[in-house]
């Protein structure tokens, strides 16, 4: 090692900050649920995808762990989907008989609670087809590749 590279005893002894999101990650987290809520009660089914683009790009350009990009773009996906659904459900609306008639046309039980599970799975799946789209994408577009 030559004596540019040596680094000095404050600079040896400094812990690396952690790979989190910091601060900034609740409001992120927040904000991309409340994205979806809004979406999904104006029938913008596809806004777990489109939340989940941005999220895994940002955090591959910032050098963050995917495991952040995922979660953040999982609990975004379903409390954002999750959220609307129980506030039609304290509204009064029929959501357990829709929830039901869906089933049966589906040819599943006629269990409403097995297909609130399916669809938030399927905006769970979006969400992380998202994450891993914007991550490869902004990889793919790092310069000095």
């Amino acid at each position: 090692m030559t004596d540019l590279q040596k680094q000095s005893p404050a600079e040896e002894s400094a812990v690396p900050a952690p790979a989190g999101g910091g601060p900034a990650l609740p409001a992120t987290l927040v904000g991309a649920a409340a994205l979806v809520a809004v979406g999904s009660l104006w029938s913008l089914w596809y806004l777990p995808f489109a939340v989940g683009l941005p999220v895994g790009a940002v955090t591959a350009v910032r050098g963050l762990r995917a495991r952040t990009a995922v979660l953040v773009a999982a609990v975004a996906a379903v409390a954002g989907w999750g959220t609307p659904l129980l506030w039609r459900v304290a509204s009064g609306d029929a959501v357990a008989g829709t929830a039901r008639t869906v089933a049966a046309l589906a040819g599943l039980p006629a269990l409403a609670s097995l297909v609130v599970a399916v669809t938030l799975l399927i905006g769970l799946v979006q969400a992380l087809l998202g994450v891993w789209l914007g991550r490869t994408a902004a990889a793919a577009l790092r310069p000095g590749r």
